[in-house]
């Protein structure tokens, strides 16, 4: 529905970065949808600490030759590696070959949540090794069989000399569920922190918030949207679109609520669940002779 101009998340950063304090954190890594300025502001907000802060972005670019997007976490960043990335975000592999050149963290995020056959297994695991030495291996708003598919593919890429290393990260798009899962590493700073994640001394842990989780934090943020929106607190830029989004959404509102809502969720775990198994089913039978080494 982004006719309507909805947000992901209605969190500010500052209130994030309290979340994940108080849910033990030591660093906080705020990763917006192609965005730097929440995570730039909050190094100068009078209750953050700034060298607790990792300024990254959560990349949504594409493999052009079968159109198929992908969230690419770039961590350690500044706002012109913001504005480089967003040029090269039609082309991954432009985003990686710049990450690389800059010696910044990239990390192949939920790398099967997009993916339902645009080419066969085979060539998408050659892509994801060859351009990607780390992947979100636990992801806390996905489903479980799906950041299994995912620890499997690591572990038996390390089984045959592929250095794949695992992170975690809450993927929250509520206070609630900052904190949730994470990755733990060395370091008692963030350059520190970051390093010994580059060279895979780190693993993830956390919590997932299943179905009825994902589906409670839907309706939270769709209730936040119509709250805003009828309170005059709307996304739309210009009077035009604020009357546009009243009316889209207004008309919109019978189905925002209840088994629409749930339906869509429901049906996007059971694909997610569909292509795990596959994943899971057919790792062990992968050509991995024709598989190349990731760049280190």
């Amino acid at each position: 529905m982004r006719f309507v101009h909805p947000r992901d998340s209605y969190v500010e950063p500052v209130d994030a970065y309290r979340a994940a304090r108080r849910a033990g954190m030591d660093l906080v890594a705020i990763t917006d949808h192609d965005a730097v300025e929440g995570a730039l502001g909050l190094m100068h907000h009078p209750e953050v600490e700034p060298e607790r802060i990792i300024v990254g972005e959560e990349v949504e670019c594409t493999f052009p030759e079968t159109g198929q997007w992908v969230h690419v976490n770039v961590l350690g960043l500044m706002e012109a590696d913001h504005h480089e990335l967003r040029r090269r975000r039609d082309d991954v592999r432009a985003v990686v070959e710049y990450c690389q050149g800059r010696g910044l963290l990239h990390v192949l995020n939920h790398p099967f949540q997009s993916y339902f056959g645009q080419k066969p297994l085979q060539a998408y695991i050659e892509d994801i090794l060859a351009l990607f030495t780390h992947v979100e291996g636990f992801n806390g708003g996905v489903t479980l069989l799906q950041n299994r598919a995912v620890g499997a593919l690591c572990r038996e890429a390390g089984a045959r000399g592929h250095r794949l290393t695992q992170v975690g990260g809450s993927d929250a798009h509520l206070a609630g569920r900052v904190g949730a899962a994470w990755t733990e590493a060395a370091g008692d700073t963030a350059a520190a922190f970051l390093e010994e994640v580059k060279a895979g001394r780190c693993h993830p842990g956390g919590t997932i918030g299943g179905t009825w989780g994902l589906f409670a934090d839907v309706q939270s943020i769709i209730a936040t949207y119509y709250g805003r929106l009828y309170t005059g607190r709307g996304e739309g830029g210009t009077a035009w679109d604020s009357a546009s989004d009243l009316l889209g959404a207004t008309l919109c509102l019978p189905a925002a609520f209840g088994p629409f809502p749930l339906a869509v969720v429901a049906a996007n775990q059971i694909r997610q669940k569909c292509i795990s198994r596959a994943v899971l089913t057919r790792l062990p039978g992968l050509n991995w002779n024709r598989i190349q080494a990731p760049a280190l």
